[in-house]
Protein backbone atom coordinates (compact mmCIF):
# COMPACT_ATOMS: atom_id res chain seq x y z
CA UNK A 1 0.00 0.00 0.00
CA UNK A 2 1.30 3.44 -0.90
CA UNK A 3 2.16 5.86 1.86
CA UNK A 4 1.96 9.07 -0.17
CA UNK A 5 -1.38 9.95 -1.80
CA UNK A 6 -2.35 13.03 -3.75
CA UNK A 7 -5.90 14.31 -3.20
CA UNK A 8 -6.81 13.27 -6.75
CA UNK A 9 -5.56 9.73 -6.14
CA UNK A 10 -7.56 9.42 -2.93
CA UNK A 11 -10.75 10.43 -4.69
CA UNK A 12 -10.08 8.21 -7.71
CA UNK A 13 -9.15 5.09 -5.72
CA UNK A 14 -11.33 5.25 -2.61
CA UNK A 15 -14.65 6.64 -3.87
CA UNK A 16 -17.37 4.03 -4.41
CA UNK A 17 -18.65 4.00 -7.99
CA UNK A 18 -21.23 2.13 -10.06
CA UNK A 19 -21.91 -1.35 -8.74
CA UNK A 20 -20.12 -0.59 -5.44
CA UNK A 21 -23.29 1.20 -4.36
CA UNK A 22 -25.36 -1.93 -5.04
CA UNK A 23 -23.12 -3.91 -2.69
CA UNK A 24 -23.46 -1.43 0.19
CA UNK A 25 -27.16 -0.64 -0.24
CA UNK A 26 -28.27 -2.95 2.59
CA UNK A 27 -25.57 -1.77 5.04
CA UNK A 28 -26.00 1.17 7.42
CA UNK A 29 -23.90 3.41 9.67
CA UNK A 30 -20.36 2.31 10.56
CA UNK A 31 -20.93 -1.06 8.88
CA UNK A 32 -21.32 0.68 5.51
CA UNK A 33 -18.09 2.65 5.90
CA UNK A 34 -16.14 -0.42 7.01
CA UNK A 35 -17.51 -2.49 4.15
CA UNK A 36 -16.62 0.15 1.55
CA UNK A 37 -13.09 0.48 2.94
CA UNK A 38 -12.54 -3.28 2.82
CA UNK A 39 -14.01 -3.45 -0.69
CA UNK A 40 -11.77 -0.68 -2.01
CA UNK A 41 -8.70 -2.11 -0.26
CA UNK A 42 -9.38 -5.46 -1.91
CA UNK A 43 -9.70 -3.76 -5.32
CA UNK A 44 -6.35 -1.99 -4.84
CA UNK A 45 -4.32 -4.79 -3.24
CA UNK A 46 -6.07 -7.96 -4.40
CA UNK A 47 -6.29 -9.19 -0.81
CA UNK A 48 -7.79 -8.22 2.53
CA UNK A 49 -5.58 -6.58 5.20
CA UNK A 50 -3.75 -8.95 7.54
CA UNK A 51 -3.89 -6.55 10.50
CA UNK A 52 -6.30 -3.77 11.50
CA UNK A 53 -3.62 -1.12 10.89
Amino acid sequence: MRREWSPEDVVACWTPVGSDWDLVANKSGPTRLGFVLMLKYFELEGRFPHRPR
